[in-house]
């Protein structure tokens, strides 16, 4: 019998986590320190509800693929904890409608209409277009991940603004090199599956050389952003620390690819995005130019 611990690990509140802080660094990279705590509170809640909602909304999609992955077999759906699944797509078809309704009546439709951007390429781009059937799956569908940092920006002014739009492009860079990490080294899970991720179905060389070209560009485009009117000085010191130990971690992996190289990255990865995003943050209270 399902319990409220099986819908909630289906919500994955820790991947919610991040898409929030992007969120709330579009946000203030728009407003700097005007902040209306309202809106910014009305951007968050409909971001949690929409974002936690719409991987209850995957896990439905995916239950019959689920169960031949070690990394999801334990999930209550591959596990039979909920019964009938039907109420897994209810439940997280509530979340999704909660989060766009409190985006539209507490912030504006624009903000609601890239929370619901997010959500359609996710779980239709991603989920039931691409990842099944081509590589470019986590390329394409990876946009999702950045519609949070332009409805930080419309929740603030309405509009997108410079420094939103550049980090909404820099999530979009740092997407595939950080599932394709997990992805080389779950290598046996996307095989069982027939998942066409790139780490799974081409040869290791060519694998490793995607991650590593992957991880050089978002390091580079980190590091140029620095150059345009949208950050300062705070931006570009924190910009250039995480590049340096993005390096690092990617020169390791492509001397010794292995599933423990591989995951470092992988791990590094989500921090090098967390702290870029509170420098974008501690940047914008700053002000600070170059």
């Amino acid at each position: 019998m399902a319990s409220w611990r099986d819908y909630f690990q289906l919500m994955k509140v820790r991947i919610a986590g991040l898409l929030l802080l992007v969120a709330l660094a579009g946000y203030v990279a728009t407003t700097g320190t005007a902040v209306d705590g309202a809106r910014l509170c009305g951007l968050l809640l409909a971001g949690l509800l929409a974002s936690t909602g719409s991987s209850v909304v995957n896990s439905y999609v995916d239950r019959d693929i689920d169960p031949l992955m070690d990394r999801t077999r334990r999930r209550a759906l591959p596990m039979g904890r909920i019964d009938p699944p039907e109420k897994v797509l209810a439940f997280g078809s509530i979340l999704i409608g909660a989060g766009l309704a409190v985006a539209w009546l507490l912030d504006n439709p624009l903000t609601a209409g890239f929370i619901a951007l997010g959500a359609a390429t996710y779980l239709g781009v991603y989920t039931i277009a691409l990842k099944r059937r081509n590589e470019t799956n986590i390329v394409i569908g990876g946009f999702a991940g950045s519609c949070p940092a332009l409805a930080g920006s419309a929740a603030a002014i309405g509009a997108v603004s410079l420094p939103a739009a550049l980090l909404a492009l820099l999530v979009f860079l740092w997407t595939p090199g950080h599932f394709w990490a997990l992805a080389f080294r779950q290598r046996e899970d996307y095989l069982r599956a027939g998942l066409p991720m790139l780490s799974a179905t081409r040869g290791e060389r060519t694998a490793v050389l995607a991650i590593a070209a992957s991880s050089m560009i978002v390091a580079a485009a980190a590091l140029l952003f620095a150059l345009t009117p949208a950050f300062g000085v705070t931006y570009a010191a924190v910009a250039l620390a995480t590049a340096a130990g993005l390096v690092v971690v990617t020169w390791r992996f492509s001397r010794a690819p292995g599933p423990a190289t591989a995951w470092a990255g992988y791990k590094f990865s989500s921090a090098y995005l967390g702290i870029l995003l509170a420098g974008i943050i501690l940047d914008a209270m700053f002000r600070i130019r170059l």
